[in-house]
């Protein structure tokens, strides 16, 4: 039985590939996946941030 991560997870994702089936047939794909990788991109350098900053305070 999933977990409740493993819930959101695919949740996420079914919504990720609903957004690019609509992109798709829109033909906005590419301004698609620019999005998404912006949108990873501010994630991971929001999360190295807070990495970076608990490492430096010695956590």
């Amino acid at each position: 039985m999933p977990g409740i991560w493993e819930w959101i997870g695919g949740g996420v994702v079914l919504y990720l590939l609903l957004l690019a089936r609509s992109a798709w047939k829109q033909g906005e794909f590419k301004q698609f996946l620019w999005g998404l990788v912006i949108v990873a991109g501010l994630i991971g350098f929001i999360g190295g941030v807070i990495w970076a900053w608990i490492k430096v305070k010695g956590g």
